[in-house]
């Protein structure tokens, strides 16, 4: 399995998330504004680690963003399928619908339920770590949803062991 997830919280109300699957990468650009995205992926995650088949978030960009599409695998119930697919700016300013069905992913993978927690919650557990410094906190302090991390947490590390 070469799949890499990397999430990086930048300063004033962005965050980047670069994907790698399949020796190709995929860089998401998030905005903060629509929606806190690191509370949409912890839930999606959660729903998942608490039995749900199929989970899905939006990231909004600035136009457009993307959403990421879980569906766990029937026939492996320890692997979902990750699917990325784009959308467009319509979504918010005009017909208020996410148009994603018939759209190909961008890029899809498939991952065992445990990897893809583990990835996202060391992803988040260096964030929080990296907040305790105050110039990385500096433009950062109300991006990082500390409450909804915690619990998260304490569900990851269950789930994980």
């Amino acid at each position: 399995m070469n799949i890499n997830i990397s999430y990086f919280l930048e300063e004033q109300g962005w965050s980047y998330c670069w994907l790698y699957a399949n020796r190709d990468w995929y860089k998401i650009v998030i905005t903060h504004s629509f929606n806190d995205p690191i509370i949409e992926c912890i839930d999606a995650l959660i729903e998942l680690m608490r039995g749900d088949k199929t989970s899905s978030f939006n990231w909004h960009g600035e136009p457009g963003g993307v959403r990421i599409i879980i569906d766990e695998i029937s026939t492996q119930q320890n692997y979902v399928w990750l699917k990325v697919v784009e959308f467009n700016e319509d979504y918010l300013f005009h017909t208020k619908e996410l148009i994603t069905q018939n759209k190909e992913a961008v890029m899809e993978f498939q991952i065992a339920k445990i990897q893809l927690v583990r990835m996202f919650y060391y992803e988040f557990k260096k964030i929080s770590e990296l907040m305790k410094d105050k110039y990385f906190a500096l433009n950062r302090k109300h991006e990082f949803p500390f409450k909804h991390f915690l619990e998260f947490e304490t569900i990851a590390l269950e789930y994980m062991n």
